[in-house]
């Protein structure tokens, strides 16, 4: 039961992630201009759609209950999370 709460509590962030990243694809957040750097703003929007489609995933694995299913949308998640704040910090300022 109390996997179902926190994957519950997790797919919301993914979902917020996903959302607040496809929305900020064209304009400023945080220290990054992706309405300055066509790159940038591809890239905010393709993570954008991989985290609302990691938020679907974990939906139905919440749905069906399969912890091998709810195990592999986390680790894959964490990679993904640690991929995009690699990749975003190369288009911070630099002073």
């Amino acid at each position: 039961m109390i996997i179902i709460i926190l994957m519950t509590i997790f797919t919301i962030i993914l979902s917020i992630m996903g959302i607040y990243l496809y929305k900020h694809r064209n304009k400023p957040f945080m220290l990054l201009h992706p309405e300055n750097n066509n790159l940038l703003s591809s890239m905010v929007k393709k993570y954008g759609l991989i985290f609302i489609g990691l938020a679907i995933l974990s939906l139905i694995s919440i749905i069906i209950n399969s912890i091998p299913f709810i195990i592999i949308i986390l680790i894959i998640s964490c990679i993904m999370s640690l991929v995009m704040e690699l990749t975003l910090i190369k288009f911070l300022p630099q002073k």
